[in-house]
């Protein structure tokens, strides 16, 4: 039996008789992306012990987070974690041909962060002064294009002088040292805002375009410093010149917001006819880019909502609790039909769709778009397991790969058939590389013909919680083939 308790830290399940260890780190207070440590959201902002930070609009009553919780669990048909089946009743068939070699491998590992500077001089001012602090600059976000990987920089803690980088695919270095993107000059103009500030995620779309999410938020680790509006920059690639920059009406802002991922449907065949779709993880939010018009709107609905149940994390002897909610999304593939968006919150164990053509009209009331949403059937996993899932992306023959972070693993769903958890699967990790991937955070599948998944594992929990010793390989972007790492699993296709 588990108990679920509500009392000055989020609610939690957890056995009856747990007993912390002695050698596991608790951390009581729900620490997500920007919520420090010593905030505690059951207390009003107006209480004298409540955190100094400007959090002043983020729910923090247990009937602000929970109302909109039950509303979306009676969209759900009332659901619980019992009513889904139990282990024994799950059968998996597996075919042959699965084997160590058809898992991810390393491309890149770093046991540290290093840029690429004009000349040693600069670099060493920059080290001296301490606008460039190696530790602090954690890699989150990544995207591939032809010979080029682009990695995301957020500004968690000082020292981080880019936020957007890149590598070169034929870069025969296990370590590169990364280059930043576009050039120098948008980070060292004295108008910070006039550049990129803090990225998290980034999307490149058909039409050869690298759509850029800035959240222009820094010191994401202990405060919520808003220095700069909420963008987004568009480049093309094939000349780095940048293209378009939107700044998110404030009306479809809150206080807090934090907008993390991105992804861009392109419609008629036309790349003026381009649409991005930009979550709030925090405020719970997405909102509706058209690139033709140049003009946005915001959509709310329950299903953006976490769900109280997963907000517990266990990784590496280090606890933790966070509240993220819509976080993982990506799209069906185009030619086959009516496309739709694919998304999960962090803190959830579900999945859910709703048709992008919904989404793009922005006439349609809340009232009428609320009910184009569909919660897929079941769980993604068993009851008894963990499967918080952050990124994911889907192939152009219908697999879905997402990863799962508490797992250290990729699972993997063809969206051909029903959705559950005995037609889910976790891949290999080839090369003995399977207790290396520590909190696989970002995953893409590119649009190569003979397409890969690629796949970022950042440890960010011993980042916020811990500590990372530079000698370690603490980050890792791993790849494989879409078709050799399903082989032999469930999500294979005929």
């Amino acid at each position: 039996m588990s108990l679920c308790t509500l009392g000055q830290r989020f609610p939690k399940c957890v056995p009856r008789n747990f007993r912390v260890p002695p050698n596991m780190v608790q951390h009581d207070h729900p620490h997500s992306y920007v919520w420090p440590a010593d905030y505690n959201w059951m207390k009003p902002q107006h209480h004298a012990e409540v955190s100094t930070v400007s959090q002043v609009n983020f729910p923090v009553s247990s009937t602000e987070v929970l109302v909109p919780w039950l509303l979306s669990m009676w969209m759900m048909g009332n659901k619980t974690p019992t009513d889904y089946p139990k282990p024994k009743s799950l059968k998996k068939y597996y075919r042959n041909g699965r084997n160590e070699n058809t898992g991810f491998k390393d491309r890149f590992t770093w046991g540290q962060i290093d840029l690429e500077y004009p000349n040693q001089e600069s670099k060493n001012k920059a080290l001296k002064n301490r606008k460039f602090i190696p530790k602090n600059n954690l890699p989150l976000g990544l995207e591939v294009w032809k010979n080029k990987m682009f990695l995301t920089l957020p500004q968690w803690k000082p020292g981080i002088p880019v936020t957007l980088a890149y590598v070169s695919l034929n870069s025969h270095g296990k370590s590169p040292m990364l280059k930043p993107y576009p050039s120098w000059s948008w980070y060292t103009n004295k108008d910070r805002c006039h550049g990129l500030v803090s990225v998290f995620r980034i999307e490149v779309d058909r039409c050869d375009r690298l759509w850029v999410l800035d959240t222009g938020a820094i010191n994401l680790a202990k405060t919520v410093d808003q220095i700069c509006p909420i963008k987004l920059d568009v480049f093309d690639l094939k000349t780095d010149r940048h293209i378009r920059r939107f700044t998110l009406p404030t009306n479809q802002t809150q206080k807090d917001s934090l907008f993390t991922n991105i992804v861009v449907e392109i419609t008629n065949n036309n790349c003026e006819d381009a649409f991005a779709y930009m979550s709030d993880v925090f405020q719970y939010g997405l909102v509706v880019y058209n690139y033709k018009e140049d003009a946005s709107h915001r959509i709310n609905h329950p299903y953006f909502y976490p769900d109280p149940l997963y907000c517990h994390y266990s990784m590496d002897g280090i606890t933790f609790n966070w509240m993220d909610g819509i976080f993982g999304m990506c799209l069906s593939p185009p030619g086959a039909g009516d496309r739709v968006l694919y998304f999960h919150s962090l803190s959830s164990h579900n999945e859910f769709r709703v048709p992008t053509a919904s989404l793009r009209d922005a006439t349609l009331r809340p009232g009428d778009i609320i009910e184009h949403f569909v919660a897929l059937n079941e769980s993604r996993c068993a009851r008894h397991e963990s499967c918080q899932s952050s990124g994911m992306a889907m192939a152009s023959n219908g697999v879905m790969y997402y990863n799962l972070v508490t797992r250290g693993a990729v699972g993997c769903w063809n969206s051909n058939r029903d959705f559950g958890p005995a037609t889910q699967d976790v891949l290999a990790n080839g090369g003995g590389a399977a207790a290396a991937m520590s909190f696989p955070n970002d995953l893409k599948v590119d649009k190569e013909p003979a397409q890969r998944v690629w796949v970022l594992s950042n440890g960010l929990h011993k980042y916020l919680y811990g500590k990372m010793d530079p000698a370690d390989v603490n980050f890792r972007v791993m790849v494989a083939r879409t078709d050799a790492v399903i082989k032999g699993t469930v999500c294979e296709v005929n």
